[in-house]
């Protein structure tokens, strides 16, 4: 049993620092019960995990995720809702770019 505690400790790091990074978790990790969908419970669990994010805030970052509104992410609005999150990323990322646009940041 403790082998499996050090062992599931290992993961949850493994999981955060790859979130740090900037990784996006993986359905898996998430679906702590193996049911193939995550729960609101589950989601709500991860999202709030490191501090950063409210309850109230996982809720609602749940809802817009359960795309058919069911009570349950599968792993395919899970993967959707991760492209779109990475767009978004990306096109903000765009705006912050002032390197292409000779716009001097020095100021």
């Amino acid at each position: 049993m403790k082998r499996f505690a050090i062992i599931l400790a290992g993961a949850a790091a493994a999981g955060t620092f790859a979130a740090s990074a900037g990784e996006m978790t993986a359905f898996g990790d998430i679906d702590t019960d193996a049911s193939g969908t995550i729960s609101q419970e589950e989601f709500v669990t991860w999202k709030t995990a490191d501090g950063d994010v409210t309850e109230a805030e996982a809720t609602e970052k749940f809802a817009m995720v359960d795309a058919d509104y069911d009570g349950e992410v599968t792993e395919a609005e899970y993967e959707e809702a991760k492209e779109d999150w990475a767009e978004e990323k990306d096109a903000s990322d765009d705006m912050t770019d002032d390197s292409e646009m000779g716009v001097d940041t020095d100021y």
